[in-house]
């Protein structure tokens, strides 16, 4: 069966409003592409005929794998066929334009995307309008900011809030500081609704906090290499830091290394770094006492709601405007219970199928759900 969403009035219906753009970041391994590998794994299906295609960022960053094995758990529990790709690069978005093209050449009957540019993936949305299938946002928002009228089918959103997120992680690493002390804040992509949303709430904790005091605010690109420059260059003039904030682990991660290498100390004794996203990278160095903290997005569900969604779009059924995900603060103290989930993510390969998924994994994403 190819139940075709002519017209894609179930997004209509559920009133979809398009949000800002966010996006995570860019890991300093050269991110490899799942596509032509014959990866896009299907489940074992009981509607086998029904398929969802799903395009992430990037296979380097461990926030778009949660994601992925979200959406093809998912696809195994409903019994349907989920398809999985991603882009080299978070900035390729002509090349994720080309993989959502393909996807829908594919004969897909759903496709989710994180798109790359809020409003650059503009072509993705029309081919997917025209090709008459439903077109879901996970983690990052679109703005129809091109000038067509698009709002009857545009893509329902679901993701955290990113904004309270930030300003949370923010606040529990100034009431660690005694309220008062010197922060520099890391940026991801300008263009990026997540970092826009993630600095908002970072900034909005500096001005409840009035001993805290901001040196400096630069865009790290959310990349870990770039972070570590950026950051070496800000010890040079700000020698007094007492608290480092990131738009994501990876920078976090960075910034940590660039401390590390001007002789500064890290962790609970020293300067406070913190990240978002969860990855492993992140709480290993939670673990290890040099990271402060890590605020997860519970990513995985986001996958899930997403596949879940798609196919209820594909059934004609209706489906919330915006699905928020939780989120959840990890430090030293709870960084053992999320261990086991960044350690297990990391030996699946992008795209491949889940012959088998771990009763941790299963409670990992009841956990989430319940939250």
């Amino acid at each position: 069966m190819k139940k075709r969403f002519a017209k894609l009035t179930a997004l209509a219906l559920a009133g979809v409003m398009v949000l800002g753009m966010t996006a995570c970041g860019a890991n300093t391994d050269p991110a490899t592409s799942t596509d032509n590998n014959d990866t896009s794994a299907k489940t074992e299906s009981k509607n086998s005929d029904i398929s969802v295609g799903i395009v992430v960022k990037t296979a380097s960053n461990a926030h778009f794998q949660d994601i992925a094995y979200g959406a093809m758990l998912a696809g195994k529990d409903l019994g349907i066929t989920v398809k999985v790709d991603n882009t080299a690069t978070e900035s390729d978005v002509d090349g994720q334009i080309t993989k959502c093209e393909n996807m829908i050449s594919s004969g897909v009957d759903a496709l989710i995307l994180t798109p790359n540019d809020s409003s650059g993936v503009a072509q993705a949305v029309n081919a997917a309008h025209d090709a008459g299938i439903p077109f879901v946002t996970v983690d990052t928002t679109i703005v129809n900011d091109w000038g067509d009228d698009v709002s009857e089918y545009m893509p329902n959103y679901i993701g955290v809030d990113h904004e309270q997120m930030a300003y949370e992680l923010a606040c529990q690493v100034f009431d660690q500081l005694g309220k008062k002390g010197n922060v520099v804040v890391l940026r991801g992509n300008d263009a990026a609704s997540s970092s826009q949303e993630r600095t908002a709430g970072f900034e909005r904790a500096i001005k409840e906090y009035e001993n805290i005091t901001e040196l400096d605010s630069q865009s790290a690109n959310y990349d870990q290499d770039t972070a570590l420059s950026t950051m070496s260059d800000i010890i040079q003039a700000h020698p007094d830091i007492n608290a480092v904030l990131c738009c994501n682990d990876l920078m976090a991660v960075g910034a940590v290394s660039a401390l590390e290498e001007n002789n500064v100390k890290v962790g609970t004794d020293g300067v406070l770094v913190a990240g978002i996203d969860g990855n492993l990278v992140a709480l290993e160095s939670i673990k290890a006492g040099k990271m402060y903290a890590s605020a997860y997005d519970w990513s995985i569900l986001q996958g899930y709601y997403a596949v879940q969604q798609a196919y209820d779009l594909v059934l004609g059924k209706e489906v919330p405007a915006t699905t928020n995900t939780p989120d959840t603060i990890i430090t030293s103290e709870n960084v053992a219970d999320y261990l086991p989930h960044g350690q297990e993510l990391s030996q699946w390969k992008m795209g491949s199928a889940l012959n088998s998924v771990s009763d941790y994994m299963t409670n990992f994403l009841k956990k989430g759900e319940s939250m």
